[in-house]
């Protein structure tokens, strides 16, 4: 009895780290069409180190979605968003550089994003504020009066805003989710033995494990993460509303568990509605519409950003001398 009490408190605990850093704007990027979309015009070479930068560029989220795992989850995912030069360092053969070279872009990317007034923090302050139509102003009213924390909702709102711009890169490049799916398919399988190198030591000492356990956990997390990465590229292969559809419902998975840590329950969101399908269903059209309006107010700038982010980025790996 007590070992099925402590396994439910550390499924508990699970849940609770999942969602943090599921809506952290310090360990969410942008997102991974615009991760991607950066890398394609970083790379200084095409065909197969092309498609190893993109991959590379989307890879230090690989230990985001270890949720059954939360004291690794939230070790190896501060490891490869802080000490992502490890990777660079460990990189020695040809076939790492172009991968390393995408890992080492992902971070410093993501300071135009999250740095305090970045552009997905700015544009999801401007969200919550905005005037909404009256579908979505209504359950939004309500959302604000049940969280009584504007930075709550702007940590869930930021999530919306990098979809949104997700969206919009597609329609700049209609080949992106292509190219995802591409680059986490023909995904050098140095990749996991140069986070392994990178990793794997400090990993197995911190938490009394063998090098040989710390290495096959690290290799299956990049397993699943590519397989996650293709879902998500072929979701970007389809027209526009079935793409803003899926993706809202995988955001709203977490944001019901999410709201809930905050006491917020979807019955006091939608009074009128008892059917937990039909709350699940109301929440998903909410952030659906939320992406909507999201692009509407990103698109007059989103391509600006990106823009000065792929120049600031080549800069600072030039300045720091990582290149191949």
């Amino acid at each position: 009895m007590e070992k099925g009490k402590a396994k439910r408190m550390w499924m508990l605990l699970g849940m609770v780290v999942l969602i943090l850093v599921f809506f952290s704007s310090e360990a969410f990027p942008w997102g991974f069409a615009t991760h991607a979309y950066i890398n394609d015009h970083l790379g200084k070479r095409r065909g197969l180190c092309n498609a190893s930068e993109i991959y590379g560029g989307m890879a230090p989220d690989v230990f985001n979605y270890l949720f059954d795992y939360p004291e690794y989850m939230t070790f190896l995912t501060e490891e490869t968003h802080s000490n992502f030069m490890k990777v660079w360092k460990s990189a020695r053969r040809e076939l790492q550089k172009p991968l390393a070279y995408g890992f080492v872009s992902h971070s410093v990317a993501d300071f135009t994003a999250h740095q305090n007034g970045g552009y997905a923090i700015l544009k999801a302050e401007l969200l919550l504020n905005m005037k909404l139509p009256p579908e979505l102003a209504k359950p939004m009213k309500r959302l604000k009066k049940l969280v009584g924390d504007e930075q709550i909702l702007i940590e869930m709102l930021h999530i919306i805003v990098e979809n949104a711009v997700d969206i919009l890169v597609v329609g700049d490049d209609h080949l992106i989710g292509k190219k995802i799916i591409s680059a986490a398919l023909l995904r050098s399988p140095e990749l996991p033995l140069l986070l392994v190198k990178a990793y794997a030591s400090d990993f197995a000492t911190t938490f009394e494990i063998s090098p040989h356990e710390a290495s096959k956990f690290i290799v299956s997390a990049e397993k699943e993460f590519r397989k996650s990465i293709i879902l998500y590229g072929q979701i970007l292969t389809l027209d526009e509303p079935t793409a803003i559809r899926l993706i809202s419902e995988q955001t709203a998975s977490a944001a019901i568990a999410y709201l809930g840590l905050y006491g917020v329950d979807l019955t006091d969101l939608f009074p009128n509605e008892n059917d937990p399908v039909q709350l699940e269903e109301k929440l998903i059209q909410l952030i659906a519409g939320l992406t909507d309006q999201a692009i509407l107010i990103c698109n007059d700038n989103y391509k600006d950003v990106i823009d000065a982010t792929i120049d600031f980025v080549d800069q600072w790996l030039e300045d720091e001398n990582v290149f191949y």
